[in-house]
């Protein structure tokens, strides 16, 4: 098995991948889907900055989501039981890192995101994007867990995508 650190162009996908995937496993889901990629991307400060609200703020509605969710079927709103502790994230994953057996699977939803900001082009192996192309592609998601979370935080997907617009693109 290749143990060599995972190419620049595609280290900030993996991170973030991985960080998503402990973000699913610390609330106790079984997949990793848009939310959780929307709650690593909040542990990026400049993410945090420019949206205005705090991985913690993040966590706190998507929790508030999922008790609306279970009450409106008439559910109680689960246990208390405290968060799994998360596992720290490589700054550099290398491939190992990423197909360990343990790593939670992604929805399809997520995939397709991950996907559409780290695709192939013409001129390198990979674009590079960084996280706030990925978070603008989550705000095209709607009606997608992490569009519903950007509302609850209390903000317009399109507010959200003029905020990350890089310049000149």
């Amino acid at each position: 098995m290749n143990t060599d650190p995972v190419a620049p162009e595609t280290l900030h996908a993996w991170a973030i991948y991985l960080k998503a995937s402990e973000e699913a496993r610390r609330r106790g889901d079984r997949r990793t889907g848009t939310d959780h990629i929307l709650l690593a991307l909040f542990e990026d400060p400049s993410i945090a900055a420019v949206l205005g609200v705090s991985l913690q703020q993040a966590r706190q509605a998507l929790e508030s989501l999922d008790h609306e969710a279970l009450g409106a079927l008439g559910l109680a709103s689960g246990t208390d039981a405290p968060p799994i502790p998360m596992r720290a994230v490589p700054k550099k994953p290398r491939i190992r890192d990423v197909v360990k057996k343990d790593r939670l699977r992604l929805t399809p939803a997520a995939k397709k995101v991950l996907e559409a900001a780290y695709k192939p082009n013409g001129h390198r192996k990979f674009q590079v994007t960084g996280p706030e192309v990925l978070a603008q592609i989550l705000a095209l998601q709607p009606p997608d867990p992490a569009a519903v979370l950007l509302g609850a935080l209390g903000m317009n997907t399109s507010e959200v995508r003029r905020r990350l617009d890089l310049p000149g693109g």
